[in-house]
Formats: structure tokens, sequence, C-alpha cells
């Protein structure tokens, strides 16, 4: 399910600042085209839950990186427009994911925003069934 995280923050950027913006995520080496985000995982949790049940935690990293160095005024306009439009995103199969510990920082003129996603999960065992059954019902007066 984190890829699929991954993707629907993509789209959701992309919906909202556009083509002009790069989003990257799988790490760059060299050639990072700016204005860019890049999307970051953090360190995902599973919490188990009754029966088959479980929690998916996963925190994500939002990094922005913009053209002009040294403009923290662009990077609190971004974080403001992130706050709001990272709160829910769709996954591609159309289900809503509410995102919660909204934060940000400035480290080295680079924006992190930080949201979790939580996902309840449902693991999938196999049931082994009956194969037949065979019942023989009869009133008590017999």
């Amino acid at each position: 399910m984190i890829q699929e995280t991954m993707e629907a923050i993509a789209v959701k950027l992309n919906g909202i600042f556009g083509d002009d913006y790069e989003i990257y995520q799988d790490h760059v080496k060299q050639g990072l085209k700016e204005p860019c985000f890049f999307i970051a995982v953090l360190k995902p949790e599973i919490m188990p839950l009754v029966g088959q049940r479980f929690i998916e935690q996963n925190p994500f990293d939002i990094q922005y990186f913009q053209k002009k160095q040294g403009d923290h005024v662009e990077l609190f306009t971004v974080a403001q427009k992130l706050i709001s439009a990272m709160e829910f995103i769709t996954l591609l199969n159309g289900d809503l994911l509410h995102g919660t510990n909204i934060s940000y920082e400035i480290i080295d003129d680079v924006l992190h925003f930080f949201v979790n996603y939580k996902i309840p999960m449902r693991k999938n065992l196999e049931k082994t069934c009956m194969e037949t059954l065979e019942t023989d019902v009869r009133t008590e007066k017999e």
C-alpha cells in the first residue's frame, strides 16, 4: 500500500502545482530539476488489532526544493497549500485516506512536510472448508 499511497500523493501534488513542478519518488543522484517535490517514506509501522485486522501506518516526508534559494516566503506559501491539500488524498482505486500528524519545517532551504496516512487492513487467510456435509433431521416422536 505504500506505493499506492505515494502515487496518490504525486497525483495530488500535480493537481495542485501543475506540470511545472517535477515530482520524484526515487532517489535522484544528479539532475534534480527545481522547483520539485521528493516523496520519501520515513518509518512505516504495522499495528495489530483484534483478529485478522491491522493498521498500516505510513509516515511521509514531502520535500520541496525551490528554484531560488533563500526565499522562505515561497516555502511558507507551499507549506500552507500542502496543509489543506494533503489532509485527504484519494488512492487510484477510489479509497479516501485521511492525513494525520501534519507538520512542516525548513532545513537548509528545503521544506520538509510531514504527514501520516493510516490504512486499516485485513489479512487474507485461506479457510479450509468442509467438502461435504450430510445431515439427518428427524422429529422427536420418530
